[in-house]
This record gives structure tokens, C-alpha cells and sequence, in this order.
């Protein structure tokens, strides 16, 4: 759980430097691209280090390769 604590603490302190800015120019476009893009690596993280198996996308890719081919 510990790894848990420290990735929020790592991703709290990213969106702030990272958001304050955009915030400030007033870029929402951006924003909210930034918002998508940073929860998806968010509860992937997360997810991972607390323990969560994770699919292997990798194989799901070569596997629709195979069919395309």
C-alpha cells in the first residue's frame, strides 16, 4: 500500500506543476486532453502498484496483426 501512497504523491505533484500553467494561459483544450490522457496513466499506475495484474497489450496487438495479415 505504501507503493500506492507514493504514486499519488508523484502524480499530485506533476499535475500541479504541469496544470498551474495551462490554468494560467487559460488553454481548456488542453487541458482536458492533459486530464484524460494523465487519469489513464494514473489508475494504470496505481493499479499496478498495488498489486492489480495488468493484460499484456503487446499480445492483444499481435493478435490483431495476425488476423489483419
Amino acid at each position: 500500500m505504501l507503493n500506492g501512497i507514493i504514486v499519488i504523491i508523484i502524480f499530485v505533484i506533476i499535475a500541479v506543476v504541469e496544470i498551474i500553467p495551462l490554468k494560467r494561459n487559460k488553454k481548456k483544450k488542453e487541458i482536458t486532453i492533459y486530464s484524460i490522457f494523465f487519469t489513464i496513466a494514473f489508475v494504470l499506475m496505481f493499479s499496478y502498484s498495488i498489486g492489480i495484474e495488468l493484460p499484456q497489450i503487446s499480445k492483444m496487438l499481435d493478435s490483431i496483426i495476425e488476423k489483419i495479415i
